[in-house]
């Protein structure tokens, strides 16, 4: 089936290579420990050798990232890649241009199936997901399931050696309450981090992504801080989607090479019926928001308390450039998550699930090393300012109370 489902991709590669390991500058990702390549001399970005440097490839270390260096279209890349979980293809990726441009809204053939077992959620699937894999079609690629949408953002600049925050609104393509079971998302390279926010004021299209704020937050349906990120619900449970709330993408991009980067996101979401999910999954922002971290070594951190019993899907942290190391565990000797990836960091996922403890205390905290010289606060830039968040995806055990009802805090 595997073999199958890339049929087409040999087709349409032959006189493309993957993504080669060619010269040229890409972003920085920091010092050693903190996601990036050691810093070498004579690696003037400080890049772990990959497949390429160049801006539109980075170390395409997925499929998403091999793809988007190819044809440079993150919404036909979602079609490509979403077969691969997030892994490289056996082969080179297309060059050919897609037909159309795809749009907020459905098409008359929804868009392809999230495959394979997430390692935080049981075997079975949601009822209204496919019980097959999708068969290839005449241009090798899949086609789409039933009960899938997705969102892409117009194409914007990342200047050389520039950050950017863009934003771009949605309208909801359904006009009717769901409980989205799948979200998947596609970045090109040079993203920091993504979100999705649902509220009913987005639920129009803006027509293209603008310059926006780094900081602006909202309850959200997805988040990512990696070019490709599948969530998956456990059978059961689901994220509520009201048929008056429209989305809105956030953007953060950093460009630490000396060429401008284009870039793009696409995000795919697959729903059921309200009926289908027993319970509701909810965001968990817990955000230093206070944060001042001066020059030299420092460890900075908070506490929140959990009024309820919960199990946790997954969590992740959040930092810029200056954090050395993230952890997050509870007063109950709970382990919620440890890591040293300010750039990228990897979700670590919960299978069945984590569970919290009502009145469990949660205290996390972040190291940081500031050499600058200057007092570092809270604040939108990865290379000015700094973070310590802690970002997760839980349910609320009590299946009659406070479900889908986000846990934020800002300290």
């Amino acid at each position: 089936m595997v073999a199958s489902k890339w049929l087409g991709f040999l087709v349409l590669v032959l006189g493309l290579p993957a993504c080669s390991n060619a010269s040229g500058s890409g972003r920085n990702t920091g010092p050693t420990g903190q996601g990036g390549a050691a810093d070498d001399s004579s690696n003037p970005n400080h890049f772990t050798a990959g497949c390429s440097q160049a801006p539109a490839c980075l170390d395409c270390a997925t499929c998403s990232e091999q793809c988007y260096c190819a044809i440079q279209d993150t919404a036909r890349c979602a079609d490509l890649c979403a077969p691969t979980g997030g892994s490289p293809p056996p082969s080179g990726m297309p060059s050919a241009s897609p037909t159309s441009t795809p749009t907020s809204t459905p098409t008359s053939s929804p868009t392809s199936t999230p495959t394979g077992t997430p390692t935080s959620t049981p075997t079975s699937t949601p009822t209204s997901s496919p019980t097959t894999s999708p068969t290839p079609t005449s241009t090798g690629e899949p086609p789409p399931p039933p009960n899938t949408f997705e969102i892409t953002t117009s194409k914007f600049d990342v200047p050389a050696g520039g950050e950017v925050y863009k934003c771009q609104n949605f309208a909801n393509p359904l006009g009717r309450d769901v409980a989205v079971t799948v979200t998947e998302s596609f970045m090109a390279p040079g993203s920091h981090h993504m979100f999705v926010f649902d509220d009913a004021q987005f639920d129009a299209d803006s027509g293209a992504a603008v310059d926006c704020s780094g900081v602006e937050f909202h309850d959200y349906i997805h988040v990512a801080q990696r070019p490709e990120v599948k969530i998956t619900y456990p059978s059961g449970i689901g994220r509520s989607l009201k048929g008056n709330e429209g989305f809105r993408i956030l953007a953060h991009y950093l460009n630490g090479s000396d060429t401008t980067l284009t870039a793009q996101v696409t995000v795919r979401f697959t729903y059921s019926d309200p009926s289908s999910v027993q319970y509701l999954a909810a965001q968990m922002f817990l955000n230093q928001g206070l944060l001042s971290v001066q020059p030299g070594t420092s460890r900075h951190q908070s506490q929140f308390a959990v009024p309820y019993a919960i199990r946790m899907l997954n969590a992740v942290s959040h930092m810029h450039s200056r954090g050395t190391h993230f952890n997050a565990s509870t007063n109950q000797g709970v382990q919620i998550y440890d890591g040293s990836d300010w750039d990228e960091p990897e979700a670590t996922a919960y299978d069945p699930g984590l569970d919290i403890a009502a009145g469990s205390v949660i205290t996390w905290y972040c190291d940081f090393d500031n050499p600058t010289g200057q007092t570092l606060r809270f604040g939108e830039s990865a290379t000015k300012n700094e973070m310590c968040i802690l970002n997760a995806l839980f349910y609320p055990t009590n299946a009659s109370a406070n479900q889908g009802v986000p846990l934020d805090a800002n300290f």
